[in-house]
């Protein structure tokens, strides 16, 4: 679990480095990293949602016994979309700012 949150925190440090456009390669442009990015971060979090419905269900269908997992596992998949969330909402934040600019 926590290599998994390590891993997030990560993604998510290179995900505000590209947004300030500090990493770029020579072939592609920081919007196409970005956008890699959070398609990488949905799917993961969309995964990690699903693995805990798949064992809260094996719980509750008396398929498994490892309720401490399932209760782990459910708040990995919180903590992630929470952590989600608070990017789309700095995100929308962001645009609303650029979109308040003068030009």
């Amino acid at each position: 679990m926590k290599k998994a949150m390590i891993s997030q925190l990560q993604s998510m440090q290179h995900l505000a480095a590209v947004a300030a456009g500090k990493t770029t390669d020579g072939k592609k442009t920081a919007t196409d990293d970005f956008l890699v990015l959070l398609q990488q971060s949905l799917a993961e979090v969309n995964n990690i949602q699903q693995q805990a419905d798949r064992q809260v269900n094996m719980v509750q269908s008396g398929q498994s016994k490892d309720i401490l997992g399932a209760v782990v596992t459910l708040e990995k998949a919180d903590l992630s979309f929470q952590l989600l969330l608070q990017v789309r909402n700095k995100a929308v934040k962001a645009y609303e700012e650029i979109m308040r600019m003068q030009l």
